[in-house]
């Protein structure tokens, strides 16, 4: 019966180690303790009936030679027993030496697994206890930041204050000056006019009231000298912040210099190894930077996809595997928003592909057509590819990886045959210089598809929230909103 325990076998012997039962032959299997007593095979009594007919003689009547005969039979019964019993226990010995061999190779994997998993573990936690160092710097970097932008605030709003106060003190003042000159005007023509009286009760109380305003007129000066010196002190105190912030803008400032100098030179080396590659003439692309030592131009050559008068340029598909490579790395990253950068290239790349094909010499119509319809193709798995990238970045990688790679693999598809049809052309190493240096610009950076498949002129990411330059860097200005500064850094 088919998935059913196997027959016992007639010898007792039980089954070989190297065909498991029920198929279960990858799972690690208990030792089991055998018995080093040997079972001998139970001996095969062979029973005859005795019709003897009444014409035998008398001897054979009594049994004598029956008797002999089964004798005999039976010294041979026991004599193969014998020499069964000494093969079986020759198989015997030999499966617990197979066993006792599988067991020892078992127990050296079984440490060398654990070996492995020990220094696994030993590099996974080092990555993660750099990777919470760089988290924590990063954060205690921010709550500084944040910290000095509220210290700032809270400086801008008590100088506004200040500023508003001081402004009300000097009018009050400005008001009550106005009216202490009035009322010593009025007092003054009053003791004028009671001169020419020649009163001289009039003049005391003149003298009075002129005293009382004396007074006033101090603690007015007093209380604005009081305002002045409070006010002088806050503006000390502002100074001082706006100076450290100063400084942090400064640092912040060098940082952004050093980034643009960095992606400069990003963006040059990448040229160069694009222009060395295809100096080279390796079309094979490379599979996550993984190099590939065999000569694959002359495997292209041999899959007819370059001509002399082809219409693409080969630095232009170098270009493109570059951008591939870059796209797939980017998506295994740390950071899913830039997954959105590289996806930009592979779009530039591609929009070169088919711009050498539109300028290339027109050929017979079938030919026009095949090439159309490959660049709807195109277009489209190209459209498909930024759509992915852009849910993968907005869902903060949890979007699968496998979706980009799909979406990938779909355009690679596409340019392959397309190059298939319009043909590679090699760029002699004088013109290399002369082709573009692969940054983003708005001209040249395009999603939108129109009706014949072609990329459209003067299109953006759509749902892309951050800021670039005239290059398509990104790019941070000085004094923006808080949000914008950490995402920048």
């Amino acid at each position: 019966m088919r998935g059913g325990p196997p027959p016992p076998d007639p010898y007792g012997v039980p089954p070989s180690p190297g065909m498991p039962p029920n198929g279960d032959y990858n799972r690690p299997m208990q030792k089991q303790f055998q018995s080093n007593t040997i079972v001998p095979n139970k001996s095969t009594m062979v029973e005859e009936d005795d019709d003897g007919s009444p014409n035998e003689d008398d001897g054979e009547a009594f049994g004598l030679e029956r008797t002999a005969t089964n004798r005999s039979k039976r010294s041979e019964v026991t004599e193969r027993s014998a020499v069964a019993s000494e093969a079986d226990k020759k198989l015997l010995d030999e499966y617990q030496t197979q066993v006792r061999e599988l067991r020892d190779k078992l127990d050296a994997m079984e440490d060398a697994m654990k070996k492995k998993d020990d220094e696994l573990n030993n590099v996974l936690d080092g990555e993660r206890s750099r990777s919470t160092a760089a988290n924590m710097e990063k954060q205690e970097f921010a709550d500084l930041r944040l910290n000095l932008e509220n210290k700032l605030a809270e400086a801008q709003d008590l100088n506004a204050s200040l500023k508003q106060e001081l402004d009300r003190m000097r009018d009050d003042h400005a008001n009550e000056s106005r009216q202490l000159r009035d009322q010593v005007d009025e007092l003054r023509q009053s003791s004028a006019a009671a001169a020419t009286m020649g009163s001289g009760s009039g003049d005391r109380e003149l003298q009075t009231e002129n005293q009382r305003l004396r007074t006033s007129l101090q603690e007015q000066q007093q209380v604005t000298e009081e305002a002045r010196r409070e006010a002088r002190d806050f503006l000390r105190e502002m100074k001082i912040l706006s100076q450290q912030s100063g400084s942090t803008w400064q640092k912040q400032e060098e940082l952004e210099k050093t980034i643009e100098q960095l992606e400069a030179e990003v963006r040059e080396w990448r040229n160069r190894y694009a222009r060395t590659k295809t100096q080279l003439r390796n079309m094979r692309a490379s599979s996550l930077g993984l190099t590939i030592e065999q000569d694959a131009a002359k495997y292209v050559r041999e899959k007819g996809f370059t001509q002399e008068n082809g219409a693409v340029k080969d630095v232009h598909v170098t270009k493109f595997q570059i951008a591939i490579d870059e796209l797939l790395q980017r998506a295994r990253a740390e950071d899913p928003d830039t997954v959105i950068d590289a996806m930009k290239q592979v779009v530039v790349s591609v929009r070169r592909i088919t711009k050498d094909i539109d300028t290339a010499a027109p050929g017979n119509e079938e030919l026009h057509q095949q090439r159309s319809k490959l660049k709807g193709k195109v277009s489209s798995t190209a459209n498909h590819l930024i759509t992915t990238s852009k849910n993968f970045a907005s869902s903060a990688g949890i979007t699968p990886v496998s979706l980009l790679d799909a979406a990938a693999t779909h355009l690679v598809a596409a340019i392959v045959d397309i190059l298939r049809v319009a043909k590679i052309r090699s760029t002699p190493a004088e013109q290399l210089e002369d082709d573009d240096d692969g940054t983003v610009t708005p001209d040249r950076f395009e999603t939108r598809v129109d009706h014949s498949g072609i990329f459209a002129d003067g299109g953006a990411i759509p749902g892309s929230r951050r800021r670039q330059d005239q290059h398509g860097f990104l790019r941070l200005q000085p004094y923006q909103l808080p949000t914008s500064i950490r995402r920048r850094i």
